[in-house]
């Protein structure tokens, strides 16, 4: 159904296929020099995305014509043992004309409506400066890049494993590999077979490593651009096989006369723990109010939908013994999360030791961006041992990262 506003415009689904036509048209032109291409792949990422139906391309119509769309994937993010369900947003868009109405947030509230009451979590965007924070997205995603000069690890490959260009029949091996090593990524997306046949056309450069028997071990995504030798995705098995993949991309450097490569490589997975071995450059970046935001959409069953990492976080630690509970108070609600030996419970009811937080703070505390001491630190708060035991366990410091080629 669609919402009337005071713009006298309404946000609604397209309707048919010539609206879906004309919105894709709008997106293209409004987000690309290279209209012809970016049409062709918006028909198809609107037919073809995984889990995308129709209604997730939604328009504002003013004065009879498309003034606004926009484009609503759903994604799974996980975050330790937990699974959250996400809202990704992308394509927001405003036709010229129709610009400084309010076109834009009137299409992004709508949206946000849609999504709470669709089941959604979170929602993720990588969005333009300035503009999202207004709608409760906090920047959350940092960019991740290692560098290293090639003269730092030997180029000749030890001949054990086969290399050989990636096939769509290895994508049930890639897709396993790529989870295993994203396991502890904080914030990465699930990676299905279905998405990566879908951006076959942009996977396919890629090269797989295999065992003699011909088993997939290890899988490279390097690219050669102006800015040099960048490995966009990459994958091991085990780090047996990690030495190979180096000396291949360090040897694909030398080809192409570039004395540097740079691994797009949260610092969790496990090649970029073996890169540290090596004198490598190790960088994170963060644009404030900008780039990968994230905003609550439910926020009471994202807490809940975390208590399975939450209850792996307590092994070990003094919340696994005993009974503690905290009472998050956010924007006047409060969230009860209790634990009794290491069993956890959250409820949206009145508790005891409440710890004031904004939504953006808690998105930050959810994902691992910022340690609770970080923000119990920073106001003069009271809260007894038991308590804050609790709130140091369920929100340990994480990297959150979502791979550019998962980047929508």
């Amino acid at each position: 159904m669609g919402v009337n506003l005071a713009t006298s415009a309404t946000i609604r689904p397209t309707a048919s296929s010539e609206e879906l036509y004309l919105a894709n048209e709008l997106m293209a032109k409004v987000h690309s020099d290279d209209y012809a291409s970016t049409m062709r792949w918006l028909l198809r990422h609107a037919s073809a995305y995984p889990g995308l139906p129709p209604e997730h391309t939604r328009i504002a119509i003013l004065d009879g014509k498309i003034a606004g769309a926009l484009r609503l994937t759903t994604e799974t993010m996980r975050v330790g043992d937990a699974r959250l369900k996400v809202a990704g947003l992308g394509l927001v868009t405003t036709a010229p004309e129709f610009r400084h109405r309010g076109v834009c947030t009137e299409l992004l509230r709508e949206t946000q409506r849609y999504m709470l009451g669709h089941g959604y979590h979170v929602s993720m965007l990588f969005g333009i400066p300035n503009f999202y924070h207004r709608f409760g997205y906090a920047t959350t995603l940092a960019d991740y890049t290692i560098s290293l000069d090639v003269t730092e690890v030997p180029s000749v490959l030890s001949g054990t494993y086969k290399v050989r260009a990636a096939k769509p029949g290895d994508i049930g091996a890639i897709q396993k590999i790529h989870a295993s090593n994203d396991a502890e990524v904080s914030c990465s997306l699930l990676r299905s077979s279905a998405h990566l046949k879908f951006k076959w056309d942009r996977f396919s450069p890629a090269m797989v490593f295999t065992t003699q028997q011909g088993r997939v071990v290890a899988y490279v995504l390097m690219r050669q651009t102006e800015g040099g030798s960048t490995v966009e995705d990459v994958g091991v098995a085990d780090l047996s096989v990690a030495p190979d993949v180096l000396a291949y991309c360090a040897g694909r450097a030398q080809d192409a006369f570039c004395p540097r490569i740079r691994f797009l490589l949260p610092p969790e997975n496990p090649l970029a723990h073996y890169l540290a071995r090596f004198q490598s450059v190790h960088e994170m970046r963060i644009s404030r109010d900008r780039g990968g935001m994230m905003a609550f959409v439910d926020l009471g069953e994202a807490l809940e939908s975390m208590l399975p990492e939450w209850e792996a976080r307590v092994v070990d630690t003094p919340a696994e013994h005993g009974r503690s509970e905290v009472t998050l108070l956010v924007d006047g609600r409060t969230y009860r999360v209790r634990s009794t030996h290491g069993s956890l419970d959250v409820a949206q009811a009145p508790g005891r030791h409440k710890f004031s937080v904004s939504r953006m703070d808690l998105m930050h505390l959810l994902t691992g961006y910022a340690h609770f001491e970080d923000i119990f630190c920073s106001e003069r708060r009271m809260l007894p041992t038991g308590s804050r035991e609790l709130l140091a366990a369920l929100f340990p410091k994480r990297s959150p990262c979502v791979h550019p080629f998962d980047q929508f």
